[in-house]
């Protein structure tokens, strides 16, 4: 074997340990950043309404959260926090295309799971808008905590925040 096939052969097995141990291991990152902040939940807290009126229009925030025990194949090492968040226009006509939801806010007592949100992928009137994230916290199932969606109109580019206060981490399985 020449000194050029053994060079490419062990470019070659480098390449294929490479794939194998950084593919097939499970990640233990969350998506976002958990703090411990009195001060920022203070601050979310008082910033925060239950109902946005925008354009003549009210909204609201709902929010379901749950960690999934379901069983899988091959087993999951982990179970993260899913939020699944809605801006909801409580007059049942589309959400307005002004409004975009930038951050979630998950206050767990004083910790803060600060998150983006992605597209939700299922069906919904156009009265609500989607987000989730499927990669938070391991926290507690059973519990109890408040979560904060902020939203930014485009045109004007004011922020708002709203609460959806007192709601119950589930677990599914």
């Amino acid at each position: 074997m020449t000194a050029y096939n053994k060079s490419r052969h062990l470019v070659y097995l480098s390449l294929v340990l490479i794939i194998l141990f950084t593919d097939g291991c499970e990640k233990d990152e969350i998506s976002g950043n958990v703090v411990y902040d009195p001060n920022l939940a203070s601050e979310l807290y008082s910033k925060s309404i239950d109902t946005l009126t925008f354009s003549s229009y009210e909204y609201i925030f709902e929010i379901n959260l749950y960690r999934d025990f379901f069983a899988t194949f091959p087993a999951r090492k982990n179970h993260p926090l899913i939020a699944v968040a809605y801006l909801v226009n409580i007059d049942s006509l589309a959400v307005s295309k002004d409004l975009t939801i930038v951050r979630l806010y998950v206050i767990n007592s004083s910790l803060i799971w600060i998150t983006s949100l992605k597209e939700g992928n299922g069906y919904l009137p156009e009265f609500k808008l989607e987000r989730i994230n499927v990669e938070g916290p391991e926290w507690d199932t059973g519990i109890y905590i408040d979560a904060i969606l902020e939203v930014k109109s485009i045109m004007t580019m004011k922020t708002y925040f709203l609460i959806s206060r007192h709601q119950y981490i589930e677990r599914t399985e």
